[in-house]
């Protein structure tokens, strides 16, 4: 239930967020601390971001007076710029200074792994209060000097936090939808400005909507604002999401059993089948897709677990051996590792503390979990939201138990586990 326009909070409390706004009115936060999501972490994601052919919702979209481009490659951010200043110089070079432009960025914390842990991190209190959404969390940038959000006044199905990391940005809303015609969304919104109110916000805060409301980002101040948004999925069509995110899981062998029957004569003929070998041919059907529904429902809830609740994870790194000695491995930064989290590499700067022989998880926060199969020794270990089947899981659920327990393993064992769980970034090698 819904009531008020906003609220003000000077400090976040998990408690009392879920008592008093939790799916009832906006609040923002302000000035609670240093930035949930470093701008440096931010720019080197979204300088990986690129359109990817699998993609249901396009990865960025470049915006430039009014028009998208389709094929924005030459205005994207590049690894040569040092921050979103200069990046925004370079597209005003290109442009022209009095070009207005924006660039969204949507699912942001598939592209470094320094989004994904930050988001990580911060949510864990909300989701220990209100459960992981069971589609996931989306994470979207907001990079611009446009004079409203290109889209215009619209409603998402997601309840949304709003993190500043450059620049002043102003949010306006409205209760209910302000128009009375037939369209999801409106971009000459002029004659309801009178029903809505605005809430501004800088670097330092955090705002938060509910899902029920139409809003749209309005030019607060001079130059451009970056943020990052992130998206709690609340209502809509909830259940077709999570199937949707479930069933590409599940074992190839069974996809079959999903895919229509094709019209030939066959068809006709399953209908002139004995009694009871057409119902046993539907009940080893219905089997076939309780299993492969079950398979992918178990995998998706091993990765929304360790992920966090931000799916897709990062993609896995390459690692170097971690058996290697001397000076070529040596340890990672503080007992956190948290100094020594990189976008490219699992190893970490050098350590008096000497060689790197055992492996330790990088965060408390983010435990692995090993679901053992029912029948066999074999398993499913996940890690980092990445999922991995392992046949032999004789030792793997005694390390695990050891890892999420705060204590260390030798580098020597299991080498297939360990190479892999150094590539999900999760854990670091000490001394």
């Amino acid at each position: 239930m819904r009531d008020g326009p906003h609220r003000t909070e000077t400090r976040l409390d998990w408690d009392r967020f879920v008592r008093l706004h939790w799916d009832r009115h906006p609040v923002v936060f302000r000035d609670i601390g240093p930035p949930v999501y470093p701008a440096d972490a931010v720019l080197r994601a979204v300088a990986r971001a690129r359109p990817r052919d699998d993609d249901d919702v396009p990865t960025l979209r470049f915006v430039l007076d009014g028009r998208q481009l389709a094929a924005p490659g030459p205005w994207l951010p590049d690894p040569h710029d040092i921050d979103f200043d200069a990046y925004a110089r370079r597209v005003r070079e290109r442009a022209g200074d009095a070009c207005e432009y924006a660039l969204i960025v949507n699912t942001l914390h598939r592209h470094g792994y320094g989004v994904w842990a930050a988001g990580q991190r911060f949510f864990q209190g909300l989701w220990q209060r209100v459960g992981i959404p069971g589609s996931s969390a989306i994470t979207t940038l907001f990079h611009g000097n446009y004079e409203r959000t290109p889209v215009g006044v619209h409603k998402d199905r997601f309840a949304t936090f709003l993190f500043v990391l450059e620049g002043r940005k102003r949010m306006r809303f409205w209760p209910q939808r302000p128009w009375s015609a037939p369209v999801a969304t409106c971009v000459d919104y002029a004659e309801y400005v009178g029903s809505s109110f605005a809430i501004d916000v800088e670097p330092g805060d955090v705002l938060y909507w509910p899902a029920d409301y139409y809003h749209v980002g309005e030019t607060a101040g001079v130059g451009q604002a970056t943020s990052v948004n992130v998206g709690v999925p609340r209502h809509e069509h909830r259940l077709a999401y999570d199937l949707d995110a479930v069933l590409p899981l599940a074992p190839e062998a069974c996809k079959d059993a999903f895919r229509p029957e094709p019209a030939s004569m066959f068809a006709s003929e399953r209908t002139m089948l004995p009694e009871a070998m057409r119902q046993a041919l539907q009940a080893t059907r219905a089997e076939f897709e309780i299993q492969r529904l079950a398979a992918g429902a178990r995998r998706w809830r091993l990765q929304l677990a360790t992920a966090g609740g931000f799916v897709p994870p990062p993609p896995l790194v390459t690692a170097a051996p971690a058996a290697a000695t001397g000076n070529a491995h040596r340890c990672a930064g503080d007992r956190t590792g948290r100094s020594a989290i990189g976008e490219s590499s699992v190893g970490g700067g050098p350590d008096r503390d000497g060689e790197c022989r055992h492996l330790r998880l990088r965060d408390d926060a983010t435990p692995l979990v090993w679901d053992r199969d029912e029948a066999g020794p074999g398993g499913l270990c996940a890690a980092g939201g990445h999922v991995r089947r392992f046949e032999d899981g004789t030792e793997i659920g005694r390390l695990v138990d050891r890892l999420n327990a705060g204590g260390r393993v030798a580098v020597e064992d299991l080498p297939d586990l360990r190479d892999w769980l150094l590539a999900t970034r999760i854990v670091r090698r000490v001394a």
